[in-house]
């Protein structure tokens, strides 16, 4: 269902009796509402249960070069996107004639535990990112010195908007940010009374629909994977559980 942001704020504060049915938002009101939904859907796009998608990049890479920097044409990174990412779920090496390669992801501590992070190779092995801000960079290792294909897919960004915006949202997200932002509206114009049970049902429905539950293995029946024993990586001289 599309809706602007004008009924969505009109809504709101009819929901919390600021306005009577029927009457509209004046200056104020709409710009202290708009204020509110960004600072909202700010929170959410950092917040992996408050956001409804991935988004799939697909771009070339620059060989030989580490990192591989993600981000705004006006930052003129490597790889352009509107917003950079505020996390990256995998990555993908494309070789040619659709054969694909999963790269494995790194941790802080293994990328900086890496003894020769120079290292180059022809097909990269493991990755890791760092959401700077304006850009993200991302590290593959070994560093590739060809020109691949890479397929990254983050997570999308709710975006920024004005007033007479039309958008739509997944079902139970209109419910979802008119109750939060009665929460957040109600403090400025008491005595407004507020639905924190209604939000906080409605934030969970979404929320729960957006969690991701990694896949588990598990060694033997009632054992978790990792109880064999540890593994070592020779790319990076580490033991891993």
């Amino acid at each position: 269902m599309a809706y602007t942001v004008r009924n969505l704020l009109t809504e709101t504060y009819q929901d919390l009796t600021i306005l009577a049915v029927g009457e509209t938002l004046d200056a104020d009101q709409a710009a202290f509402g708009l204020l509110k939904l960004t600072r909202l859907l700010d929170n959410w796009n950092a917040d992996r249960a408050g956001v409804y998608a991935n988004r799939l990049i697909s771009d070339t890479m620059t060989p030989s070069l580490n990192p591989q920097t993600i981000g705004p044409a006006s930052s003129t990174p490597v790889i352009t996107v509107t917003q950079r990412p505020v996390s990256i779920e995998w990555v993908n090496i494309i070789l040619g004639d659709g054969v694909r390669v999963g790269l494995r992801p790194m941790s802080s501590l293994e990328w900086a535990s890496l003894t020769l992070p120079a290292l180059e190779s022809s097909i990269p092995a493991r990755w890791h990112y760092e959401a700077e801000w304006p850009v993200g960079k991302l590290y593959l290792y070994p560093v590739p010195d060809t020109n691949y294909d890479l397929e990254i897919m983050t997570r999308i960004v709710l975006a920024d908007l004005a007033i007479d915006d039309t958008f739509t949202m997944p079902p139970g997200y209109r419910d979802a940010i008119i109750l939060t932002l009665g929460e957040m509206i109600a403090l400025t114009y008491p005595p407004a009374v507020p639905s924190p049970e209604a939000a906080a049902t409605a934030r969970a429905r979404i929320f729960a629909n957006n969690d991701e539950i990694p896949p588990l293995t598990t060694a033997d029946a009632g054992l978790t994977g990792n109880m064999r024993g540890r593994w070592f990586d020779y790319m990076s001289g580490l033991f891993r559980p």
